[in-house]
């Protein structure tokens, strides 16, 4: 089955600390746990699986498209941004996996890269909530929002935010 990535390499680029020249080979993969993970818990099964139809087809449009471009990229880049730090560093192959090392930089320790992740996840907190509330406040825009039933995954209408239960 095909998946649609709801972001691109640009949108990651554009809006984290990533480099340009970031293998998106490596990183396609923690956008798709992020998707997989929170923006589908977010959205919920049958608005998820329409935008998914709505993009592989390329019919993508109206309120639907202003959902992706306005919310849920923003939302999805933040937290493929913090799936991808604890594995930034590391490359693994047939041969084992290797620590990358630069001549001319240093590594983070593991408190540094923990510190950015809670960053992170607090700006993507941010922007999930501001999706939920979007969604909430807009569910006749998306009647598939409310329209989960038996082993869909329900949308998450409360995110948690810095700790805090909002």
């Amino acid at each position: 089955m095909a998946v649609a990535l709801f972001i691109s390499k640009e949108d990651l680029i554009k809006k984290t600390p990533l480099s340009a020249n970031i293998d998106f080979d490596k990183v396609s993969h923690f956008i798709r746990i992020a998707q997989d993970i929170h923006v589908h818990q977010i959205l919920g099964s049958k608005l998820y699986d329409k935008l998914q139809a709505d993009i592989l087809g390329g019919t993508l449009s109206g309120d639907y498209e202003n959902l992706v471009e306005g919310f849920i990229k923003q939302t999805l880049v933040q937290f493929s941004f913090m799936e991808y730090l604890p594995f930034s560093q590391y490359t693994i192959s047939n041969k084992g996996v290797f620590k990358s090392t630069s001549e001319n930089s240093a590594l983070p320790s593991t408190q540094e890269i923990d510190s950015m992740r809670d960053a992170a996840r607090d700006t993507a907190d941010y922007y999930a909530k501001r999706l939920v509330d979007h969604l909430r406040h807009n569910d006749n825009l998306y009647p598939e929002y409310n329209t989960n039933t038996d082993e869909d995954v329900r949308p998450a209408k409360d995110i948690t935010f810095g700790g805090w239960h909002i």
